[in-house]
Formats: structure tokens, C-alpha cells, sequence
């Protein structure tokens, strides 16, 4: 019987040497395949594995995200923005970026995840790899492109691509190697590896905003207000771009999720920033909708709507997996509005036009001002913000 077992693992060890799934320890001489030059570059620049490539790598860590990759080590790299985090690096192959992505915190990769899945069009992977939580984008042909979510809930998008400036013809199959070991090293190391070059990226910095500017029939937009905030860019279900103020939506996805989660009411994004062309288009399209008695009863003037500031959002409904997002059709759900509008306080909300005020109900239309004000201001219903800071 013993004699039987060692036969029978010295023939699947054959077996795996043969089919390419084991390989001795021992480095042995270059095979002919490796010494192929690759296509459309220069015969000193050979194809080789990515265990090779890996080996022959540096390391690099970058302040304040905890996070760590192996690139090659004539690959040059340096911080490109004293302002944004962000790295470029390359060589005559390679070109090698980590940015910022424009958009909120995250708390979950499942988060991520579906927004990249929206934002890209693409399918998508979400991936754990040393301690790092990542949504790869699939069925990309010319480039390696990860959505990488760090410790302290910031997104950065990395992207592995061919140095086309050096080699127009250049293909990704001709890099896929090197671009694979710097994929596999990817990780958020408890302690940098040894000898680590250290890049120093730029700390974020948000402006502070006046989450109680008031803008409405008699209050224009403040002087310059865009260039006040910062502003993030989503997808809504319905395949349309939505702007918002960073906080401001951060706060909207909180309470999405939390309607989601314990109350089974499902509700998207219609309107964030509006700019006064769009204001005034918007107008147009109600005029003929409705009439321009209607348009100009709900409709603010262009330079006069709470929209601009980017602190005000218009919701819709998603009804049995049904979108219903025009204004009468929403109003035929007064009990669903009732559950939204409970939540509103406990994550910054309030309803800026509700029942018994001088101004239309809008039930769809809510307006961040922050938690300690909301609460304030949710309860006492029928109280506008005007009234609010009125009394303060």
C-alpha cells in the first residue's frame, strides 16, 4: 500500500510539471518564450512572468492612506498635485496613476461597488486583497482600472495602462505581465514593507459651508457660491447625471439607506444643482406641461432657486421596481412620503415646503441644514426655514 501512495504522488507530481501548475524552487535559465522581444518595442525590453517582475519591483507607501504597491523599479513616480491626492508614475512601457475619485465616503464596499457598477456602465468585481477592499472594472481591453476604498472611507481610482507616449502601438497584452504584479501587490500593509519609498500625497481640504444660506423669491444665490462648495457627481436610475454639495449627499445616502434597511421605501435622486440655464429650461418645460400660471407658482426664478446651492435635492419614488417621479404621480403616495419625511431629521433634512406654509407642498423637495437644526425645525410641523432663522 505505501509502495502504491508513492507512485501514485510521484505521477501527479509529473503531472503538475507538465501542465505548468508547479514549479521548483530553484531558478533556472530563461526559456525561449521569455526572450522574445514583445511587439512594437525595442528587443531590450522582454516579456517575462509576473513572479519576475514582482521580484525585480520597488516598494512604494503614500502618506495618510495606509496603502502600499510594488512597481517596477525605473518606474518613475512623483505626487503631480500640491492640491489633490493624487500620483503618476511610468517607464517606456508602463504608465501607473492613483487619483481621488470625485465623490463622497463610502462605509461599505457593497456601497461602492453599486455606484461604480452605475457610474461605469460595466460589470463589475468587488475584490479583498491584503486588507484592501476594491471594486475592479471588468471587460476592459487597454487597461487595469480599480476603485480602491481606504481605511478612512475616501475612494481612489488606480489605473495601469500602456506608456503610449513612448510606444504609440503599444498594447496592453504587451504589458500584461508587469501590470498583473503590481495588480497582485496591492494591500494595505500593517506595517510598510521594508525599505518602502514614501510618497506624500495632498490632504484633501473641503471648504466650510453655510448650510443655512437662505435662497429663495426674495434672496438670491451668494456671489461666487459654487466656488464655495465642493460637489460630487452621481447617476440616478434613470440613466441621469446628479450633482450635489459632498456633505449634503453624503447625508442623502445615509438616509437611502436607512429607508432601504428598515422601512422597505425605495427612493432616488431627481434634481441636486441646478444652474440658471437649467432653471430657466426647467420653466419652459412646466410652462408647456402645465401652463405658465403652474410654472411660475412652483418653478423659482433663474438666480432665486434654492437648487443652486447644491444643499437642496429633489427625490423620487421607486414603486414595485417602477420609477414614478412626476410630481402628481408622486402625491398618489402620501403614506410612503410619511415614512420619508420621519427620517428626514435624524440624518440633516428638512421638508422645505411642507403642508400649512406660505408655499406649495412639495413633498419631494428636502433641503440639507444639519442635524442639530433639523431637529429643530422637524418639530414643529409646517415650520419653514425662513421662519427658523427668523427667530434666530
Amino acid at each position: 500500500m505505501a509502495d502504491s501512495k508513492k507512485k501514485f504522488i510521484v505521477l501527479l507530481l509529473t503531472a503538475l510539471l507538465t501542465m505548468g501548475l508547479f514549479s521548483c524552487a530553484s531558478d533556472g535559465p530563461a526559456s525561449a518564450e521569455s526572450k522574445k522581444p514583445a511587439a512594437n518595442i525595442t528587443a531590450a525590453s522582454t516579456v517575462s512572468t509576473t513572479s519576475t517582475y514582482q521580484a525585480k519591483g520597488v516598494w512604494y507607501s503614500f502618506n495618510g492612506l495606509k496603502f502600499a504597491m510594488k512597481v517596477p523599479a525605473d518606474l518613475k513616480i512623483k505626487a503631480v498635485s500640491k492640491y489633490k491626492p493624487q500620483f503618476t508614475g511610468h517607464n517606456d512601457r508602463i504608465k501607473v496613476s492613483l487619483r481621488r475619485w470625485n465623490q463622497v465616503s463610502y462605509p461599505n464596499l457593497k456601497s461602492l461597488a453599486a455606484l461604480v457598477k452605475k457610474h461605469t456602465g460595466r460589470k463589475i468585481r468587488q475584490v479583498r486583497q491584503g486588507g484592501l477592499r476594491m471594486v475592479k472594472v471588468q471587460g476592459l481591453k487597454t487597461k487595469i482600472k480599480y476603485y480602491i476604498l481606504m481605511p478612512n472611507g475616501d475612494d481612489y481610482i488606480l489605473t495601469i495602462s500602456p506608456n503610449k507616449d513612448k510606444h504609440p502601438k503599444l498594447k496592453f497584452k504587451d504589458i500584461k505581465e508587469e501590470a498583473k504584479a503590481i495588480e497582485v501587490s496591492l494591500r494595505m500593509p500593517k506595517k510598510i514593507p521594508s525599505g518602502a519609498k514614501r510618497i506624500r500625497l495632498a490632504r484633501t481640504k473641503f471648504p466650510k459651508v453655510n448650510y443655512l444660506v437662505l435662497v429663495n423669491s426674495s434672496h438670491k444665490i451668494p456671489n461666487k457660491w459654487m466656488k464655495k462648495i465642493s460637489v460630487v457627481k452621481t447617476v440616478n436610475s434613470l440613466g441621469k447625471k446628479v450633482t450635489a454639495e459632498r456633505k449634503t449627499y453624503k447625508a442623502y445616502l445615509r438616509l437611502q439607506r436607512d429607508l432601504e434597511k428598515n422601512d422597505e421605501v425605495f427612493i432616488d435622486l431627481d434634481f441636486g444643482i441646478r444652474t440658471v440655464k437649467e432653471q430657466q429650461k426647467l420653466i419652459d418645460d412646466y410652462t408647456k406641461r402645465y401652463g405658465a400660471a403652474y410654472a411660475n407658482r412652483i418653478a423659482a426664478r433663474p438666480g432665486y432657486s434654492e437648487h443652486h446651492t447644491g444643499l437642496a435635492l429633489d427625490v423620487y419614488l421607486i414603486i414595485d421596481g417602477k420609477e414614478v417621479y412626476l410630481n402628481e404621480e408622486m402625491k398618489k403616495y402620501p403614506k410612503v412620503w410619511k415614512k420619508i419625511h420621519a427620517k428626514l431629521a435624524k440624518h440633516g433634512f428638512i421638508l422645505r415646503y411642507p403642508k400649512n406654509s406660505a408655499y406649495p407642498y412639495e413633498p419631494w423637495h428636502i433641503r440639507y441644514v444639519g442635524k442639530k437644526t433639523a431637529k429643530k425645525i422637524m418639530a414643529e410641523p409646517g415650520l419653514t426655514l425662513e421662519q427658523y432663522l427668523a427667530r434666530s
